[in-house]
């Protein structure tokens, strides 16, 4: 047998993968930055907080809910296709297009209590905090980090301050 051939192709497939799984939410950034802006331009939502929420609940577009559904944020409700394009039913919406799904979660937003106070301000942490009190999410803390941390690593919240002058549109 030749082990070290073998195990040559392990470190490189594992590296390969590892690669690839770090470089997907820079594509994903690349892909959907521009989407994110319209959107806070349009709801005064941080880019920081739609591209950091879309990036942890798709795992950067490549979740079976994301692929199958153009589901990026984890809300939940009705579909017409799971069963068929997934192999099971699953309780995450279905959406006709990514862009669907996008404007979707700033209408989520919009209809939270906190919004018309924070519409407009670039904070993503304070976002978090009135996310968090309004339940967006089930893990609570843990979800803010993994939230914060996604936003700090990637620098979205450079999205926010480079378009925060042109952000607040009468909605």
């Amino acid at each position: 047998m030749h082990y070290p051939r073998i195990l040559s192709l392990f470190i490189l497939l594992f590296f390969g993968v590892n690669l690839q799984a770090q470089n997907a939410p820079k594509k994903f950034i690349k892909k959907y930055d521009d989407m994110a802006i319209e959107k806070m331009r349009r709801y005064g939502i941080p880019a920081s907080i739609i591209l950091g929420v879309s990036i942890e609940e798709s795992n950067s577009g490549q979740s079976p809910i994301c692929k199958n559904l153009h589901n990026f944020f984890g809300i939940k409700g009705k579909n017409t296709s799971s069963l068929k394009t997934m192999g099971f039913k699953s309780n995450y919406k279905e959406y006709p297009s990514d862009s669907a799904s996008f404007e979707h979660f700033c209408q989520v937003l919009k209809k939270k209590s906190f919004y018309k106070k924070l519409k407009g301000t670039i904070d993503y942490k304070q976002w978090l905090s009135k996310m968090n009190i309004a339940s967006y999410s089930t893990s609570k803390q843990k979800w803010i980090d993994h939230i914060t941390a996604t936003i700090e690593k990637y620098k979205l919240y450079k999205f926010d301050k480079a378009k925060a002058e042109t952000v607040v549109v009468n909605n």
